[in-house]
């Protein structure tokens, strides 16, 4: 009696995880969103879908009245035998009939709207008892936007609302995260996400993977973000093959992470992975088949600084009780600073340089321990880097590895190696491939930097693809997303950049692990990658991957000495005039090698009376008054 207890028990357990077998190993397509195209993007993937279905025959899912018949007849020109829309509210969901008819299909496809209705309308019906016998005998299922977010285990249900991707950078707490998990689980242990790169999702969906992190904390989740215009073929074998414009991104928090949901979200070292057009993904074993083929050319060396970053601060705080020499920059335009230089402070507008005295100037500099960078425009950043511009003995100080430098608001961007100058003034840049990145100051070599993270959705699509993209286009290693009233200081320990950040709000940095990449199959901004982190930050302190960093050592050179002669200039001297290629409002000035100004005039006129009666060498500046643009002369001996 009880062997045959046993045995029963035995063939009812194996019953039960065969089912649960097909229902994990149903072929499954998931689409990020946005239009069909017939002869395009998604011809591939849905004729996949349509092959995967045994007798050819797609049921179109919606709980919405159907508008038009051009996705059925999509489908039957892919090879469907029959391709048929289907109005699907609660009230259908319980319908013997209807429910009856659909026995007869054998791939269903969830179009997009509101994934909560769908969850709702059709949790505990008939219709979902008739997905879950199709699905143990092989169905397909697929879905777009909406009707793909119903597709994995956990269903980000959106009971209150959407889910933005600022929130969980706010809270952990917010009642906008809401999710089920007892509707289909044809991919388990999974979290969908749709739109991705598009509305600037990554870190919603880290931020959802967290929130059911504290609340089941033994679940080891894979995140599944699909762009619009993307799809991700998941066979029975669960190896996930990508189509389409954009890419699929794999997540994986780092199983030691310490998340405390009373706090905005904080935790380091969560594993992105993306894959693009082509490329596969074995979800089992949560690992990247396909190899990238454009190598990273990453540069390891880099040099050491101590640079802190505050975005919404008032600098005047540093300002008090110096102890050391501090040179305080700022654009005169830009802001107005009551401040005057002293024995401690050094006080430079960048639109006034010193018309005298400009040999102290430079020993001032020699001996600056910090610097305070206020906001300047970014037409005068080339300036700095001049070597025989005034500017470029301010860049050196601000670059020596034994500077503390201070740098605030608009000026934070700038001290990166690159930043992206677009990327908050065309919503569609990172859409159409016209991300803008120019050079920044270099302070923080290989990194790039936004501020007002998350501050206008608009752009969310640009904002993620410098997070990622850049990282491989702009061959940087790092780059950091600053919300509002944050500060971050950057310091090397043991080689490794060191961060401390506070702030009301998390801030997200991303930090390159790949060796290659390899870009869309489109014009976006977007790459495939094997190993990208995501740390985001709140109120604590990192520690970056180890690189090699050596101290720089700034040169302070006599720029008035390495000047060119006049013979190489572009500006022509001769006969005690100055002769230009076309008019302009400039101001010349005439200086002498201690940097007293003996002649200051300002003209836009082409030749220019310029008297110089001297037997020693002179230097001739020229400040262009619209672009700011400066060029030097030396003029050698007169007489």
């Amino acid at each position: 009696m009880r062997q045959n207890y046993y045995l029963l028990l035995a063939v009812l357990v194996s019953s039960l995880f065969s089912s649960c077998l097909f229902a994990q190993n149903s072929p499954l397509l998931l689409v990020g969103g946005g239009s069909e195209e017939n002869g395009g993007w998604s011809d591939e993937p849905y004729q996949w879908f349509v092959d995967q279905s045994m007798n050819k025959k797609i049921a179109i899912i919606s709980y919405a009245e159907v508008e038009s018949d051009w996705l059925s007849n999509y489908f039957i020109s892919l090879g469907a035998e029959e391709a048929k829309d289907f109005k699907i509210d609660r009230t259908g969901a319980e319908d013997t009939q209807l429910i009856a008819e659909l026995e007869a299909y054998d791939g269903f496809f969830f179009k997009g709207g509101d994934q909560n209705r769908y969850y709702n309308f059709y949790n505990n019906t008939a219709f979902k008892s008739l997905l879950l016998e199709k699905i143990d005998k092989g169905a397909v299922l697929g879905g777009t936007s909406a009707g793909m977010a119903i597709l994995s285990s956990i269903v980000y249900t959106a009971d209150n609302g959407s889910l933005y991707p600022e929130d969980g950078l706010s809270s952990m707490d917010a009642r906008y995260f809401t999710f089920a998990d007892d509707f289909l689980n044809v991919l388990p242990n999974t979290m969908v996400d749709t739109h991705f790169a598009e509305r600037g999702r990554m870190p919603r969906l880290v931020s959802m993977l967290a929130y059911w992190n504290i609340h089941q904390p033994n679940q080891n989740v894979l995140g599944i973000g699909v762009d619009d215009r993307t799809a991700l073929c998941i066979d029975e074998n669960r190896i996930g093959t990508v189509h389409g414009t954009g890419a699929v991104t794999f997540i994986e928090l780092n199983s030691s992470h310490n998340i405390d949901k009373s706090h905005p979200l904080q935790l380091s070292n969560t594993s992105l992975i993306s894959c693009v057009n082509g490329q596969q993904f074995d979800i089992n074993k949560k690992e990247k088949t396909s190899t990238d083929s454009i190598d990273k050319l990453y540069n390891s060396n880099i040099s050491s600084s101590n640079v802190t970053l505050y975005n919404g601060a008032n600098y005047l705080s540093i300002l008090e009780g110096l102890t050391s020499k501090t040179l305080l920059v700022y654009d005169g335009i830009k802001t107005t600073v009551d401040k005057t230089s002293d024995d401690q402070l050094l006080v430079l507008d960048i639109r006034n340089f010193p018309s005298s005295n400009l040999e102290d100037f430079r020993t001032q500099l020699m001996a600056t321990k910090e610097v305070v960078l206020l906001p300047i425009d970014s037409s005068l950043l080339d300036d700095f880097k001049e070597e025989n511009s005034v500017l470029h003995l301010v860049w050196n100080a601000m670059k020596s590895s034994e500077t503390k430098v201070h740098v605030f608001d608009e000026a934070i961007p700038f001290v990166g190696e690159k930043y992206a100058s677009n990327v908050y003034s065309k919503d569609n840049a990172a859409y159409t491939g016209t991300l803008s990145y120019r050079e920044g100051l270099g302070l923080l070599e290989k990194a790039m930097i936004m501020t007002d993270l998350f501050s206008n959705s608009d752009y969310n699509e640009n904002t993620t693809a410098v997070f990622q993209e850049a990282l491989f286009s702009q061959d940087i290693n790092w780059c950091v997303g600053l919300t509002d009233k944050s500060e971050l200081q950057f310091e090397v320990i043991d080689n490794q950049w060191n961060l401390t950040y506070t702030g009301e709000k998390s801030s997200i940095i991303t930090e390159n692990y790949s060796d290659a990449y390899t870009t869309a199959d489109s014009k976006r901004a977007i790459a495939g990658f094997q190993d990208v982190r995501t740390h985001v930050m709140y109120n604590n302190t990192i520690s970056l991957q180890e690189v090699n960093f050596q101290n720089y050592e700034p040169t302070f050179d006599d720029i008035i000495s390495s000047l060119p002669s006049s013979d190489t200039s572009s500006i022509l001297w001769k006969h005690n005039q100055l002769f230009f290629q076309h008019r302009a409002n400039r101001n010349i000035q005439l200086i002498d090698l201690q940097g007293m100004v003996h002649l200051n005039i300002t003209t836009d006129q082409e030749i220019v009376d310029f008297p110089i009666q001297s037997v020693s060498p002179m230097i001739i500046r020229v400040t262009n008054l619209s672009s700011r643009g400066q060029t030097t002369l030396k003029i050698q001996s007169t007489k």
